[in-house]
C-alpha cells in the first residue's frame, strides 16, 4: 500500500492516524466495509473574536461519538466553515449573514474524534475567500484528513484503507465548490471514480433550510431564492452512475434514507457538532451518526443510526431516546412508504425480506370491466396524485418509464405501477385498459388522453392524470412533456384542449 509523507503536529495524533489510516493488516475479502456519515461540523469560530470559542478549546466536543466514530473504517464530516487562524477575505452579505473561521487547531480535534474524510464543498467554506479555502487544503494535508469538493482545486480524493480503495466527490449549488446543479458533470465525476475504486461516497450540501423543509420533496427546492437542487434526482443520478453510498446535508435538519439499486442514501444528516453557532432547538438538535456497512463492491448490507443531541455548546451528547434515529425510521416511512429498509428501536437498519414490506396497493388485478366490478379497491386517487407530484420538474425523454426521466405514458404507467396496476407503456393501449369516462365526469385520479399532432386524426398521442375537474369543467392533469412532467389546466391551453380525446377510469366507480 502506498503510504503518504505528512506533518503532524502531535506525535499522539501521528499515531493515532498511523493505526487508523495505514494499518498494514490486509482486510479479509469478506469483512464488510464500515462508512459512519454525519452531518455538519463546525467545531468553534474564531471570528469576530476567540471569545466564540468553545468552552476548554473545544477539546472535549467529541467525547461522546469519538469511539463510535473511531470503529468505523472512513468516519466522514461536512466541514461548515474554513480553517484560518486571522485574515481572510470576507464574504459579501446583503442580509444577516454567518461567517465560520475556525482555527488551525482544531483540526487535531477532528482527528481525535476518528474523522478521515471531510467534505468541502458547502456554502461556507468560501466564507474568507480564497485565503479560506487555501489554507483549509493545507491544514487537511497536515492532518492527513482526505477531502474533496472543490471545483478547479479538489474535485476528488483517492485513497486505500486496508485493501479496498475508497473514492470520493462533493457537491454544492454555491460558487467555488463542484456544482451540484450539472448532473451531466457529477455523473461524469461519479464514472471516472467508479471505474477506478472499489467503493465511491458521494456527499452533497442541498436543500431547502429549516425544520418545515424536513421531507424529500423530490423538487427542486429554492431557498432564499436560491436553487438548492432536487436532491432526490441528483442522489438518483450518482448511484446510476457507479456511486455507493450517498450522505447528503445542508438542510440543517435530519431527513429519510433509502436504498435504492442496492446502495445506501441519506438526504440530510443534519447537524452534529456545531459549537452552539447554529440553531440547534428542537429537532435541529437532532445529531445522528449513520454507521453503514456494505461488501467490497458497496452493496449495502445494513447499517446503524447513533443518536445524539446538541443542547450547547459542549458538542454532541449521547441521546438515551434515540431521538434521531426514530425522526428518521418516521420521515423514511413518510418519504418513501414502499422502502426496503426496517428500522428497530436502537437505531439498527436492516433489509426487509419482499415478504415483511408494507402493502402500497393491493394485488395487481388483471385490468378488465369485469374484476372492477368484483374488486373492492382500497387506495384512494389522491395517494396516486400525491405521489405523481413527488416527480414534478423531472425531465423528459421519449421512450422512458423513471424513475429518472419519463415521457407521457412512461410517467402514467410509472406511477399506477407503485398502486399495484400494470398499465401498458404506450398511450393506444392504456386507452385499451380501463373504462372510458366522458370529459364532464372526470374525477381525480383518472387518465386523459389527447390527440396527436394530427388534429384530424382519431390517433392517440399523449395521456395525463387528472387532477381536479370543477363544476364548471375546468380540468387540471399532471403529465410529462417536452418541459418535463408539469401541471397544465385544460381549459387554458388552446394546443390540449383542441386535442382533447377521452377519459379513462382505472378502478371502479370512481374509486381506485
Amino acid at each position: 500500500m502506498k503510504k503518504l509523507s505528512l506533518f503532524i503536529a502531535s506525535p499522539t495524533l501521528a499515531l493515532l492516524f498511523t493505526l487508523k489510516s495505514f494499518s498494514p493488516a490486509a482486510r479479509n475479502p469478506e469483512t464488510p466495509v464500515s462508512v459512519i456519515g454525519t452531518g455538519d461540523v463546525m467545531p468553534g469560530s474564531n471570528y469576530p473574536s476567540e471569545a466564540r470559542l468553545p468552552p476548554h478549546d473545544g477539546k472535549h466536543l467529541f467525547r461522546d461519538a469519538r469511539q463510535i466514530l473511531r470503529e468505523a473504517d472512513v468516519a466522514f464530516g461536512n466541514l461548515e466553515g474554513c480553517f484560518l487562524d486571522d485574515g481572510g477575505t470576507v464574504k459579501p452579505c446583503k442580509s444577516k449573514c454567518y461567517y465560520f473561521r475556525i482555527p488551525d487547531r482544531y483540526a487535531e480535534h477532528l482527528i481525535d474524534a476518528g474523522y478521515n474524510l471531510i467534505n468541502l464543498a458547502n456554502n461556507h467554506l468560501g466564507d474568507f475567500g480564497a485565503p479560506g479555502r487555501l489554507n483549509t487544503m493545507k491544514v487537511l494535508n497536515q492532518v492527513g484528513i482526505h477531502y474533496a469538493g472543490l471545483e478547479d482545486a479538489c474535485e476528488t480524493a483517492v485513497f486505500e484503507l486496508r485493501g479496498v480503495k475508497f473514492g470520493f466527490c462533493g457537491f454544492a449549488p454555491n460558487a467555488g465548490a463542484v456544482k451540484l446543479l450539472d448532473l451531466d458533470r457529477a455523473r461524469q465525476i461519479v464514472s471516472a471514480l467508479d471505474a477506478e475504486c472499489d467503493i465511491v461516497i458521494v456527499s452533497f450540501h442541498g436543500g431547502a433550510e429549516g425544520k418545515e423543509h424536513n421531507r424529500v420533496t423530490r423538487d427542486t427546492e429554492l431557498y432564499h431564492e436560491e436553487n438548492r437542487g432536487n436532491v432526490h434526482l441528483f442522489a438518483r443520478a450518482v448511484v446510476d452512475a457507479g456511486a455507493d453510498i450517498v450522505f447528503g446535508h445542508g438542510p440543517h435538519v435530519v431527513r429519510a434514507v433509502e436504498l435504492y439499486r442496492d446502495r445506501f442514501i441519506a438526504y440530510s444528516l443534519g447537524n452534529f457538532c456545531t459549537s452552539g453557532e447554529f440553531n440547534i432547538e428542537g429537532i435541529c438538535g437532532y445529531a445522528p451518526a449513520i454507521k453503514v456497512f456494505t461488501d467490497r463492491r458497496g452493496r449495502f448490507l445494513n447499517g446503524k443510526i447513533f443518536s445524539f443531541r446538541q443542547r450547547d455548546r459542549t458538542g454532541p451528547v449521547v441521546d438515551p431516546s434515540n431521538a434521531a434515529a426514530r425522526e428518521i425510521k418516521r420521515l423514511t416511512e413518510l418519504d418513501f412508504p414502499d422502502t426496503e429498509l426496517s428500522f428497530s428501536d436502537d437505531g439498527a437498519i436492516e433489509r426487509m425480506s419482499r415478504d415483511d414490506r408494507p402493502e402500497i396497493g393491493p394485488p395487481r388485478p388483471t385490468l378488465n370491466e369485469s374484476q372492477f366490478v368484483r374488486d373492492t379497491l382500497e387506495i384512494s386517487s389522491l395517494k396516486i396524485i400525491d405521489y405523481s407530484k413527488r416527480y414534478l420538474n423531472y425531465p423528459y425523454r421519449s421512450g422512458s418509464r423513471g424513475p429518472e426521466y419519463f415521457d407521457c405514458s412512461g410517467f402514467t404507467h410509472f406511477v399506477f405501477k407503485k398502486f399495484g396496476y400494470t398499465l401498458s407503456s404506450d398511450c393506444a393501449s392504456q386507452l385499451k385498459e380501463g373504462t372510458r369516462i366522458h370529459r364532464k365526469d372526470l374525477k381525480t385520479g383518472d387518465l386523459i388522453f389527447f390527440k396527436g399532432r394530427d388534429m384530424d386524426s382519431e390517433h392517440v398521442g399523449h395521456v395525463g392524470i387528472v387532477l381536479s375537474n370543477d363544476r364548471n369543467g375546468n380540468i387540471t392533469f399532471i403529465h410529462a412533456c417536452r418541459r418535463g412532467v408539469i401541471i397544465d389546466e385544460l381549459n387554458k391551453s388552446d394546443y390540449y384542449n383542441n386535442r382533447y380525446l377521452i377519459g379513462m377510469r382505472i378502478g371502479y366507480g370512481g374509486k381506485l
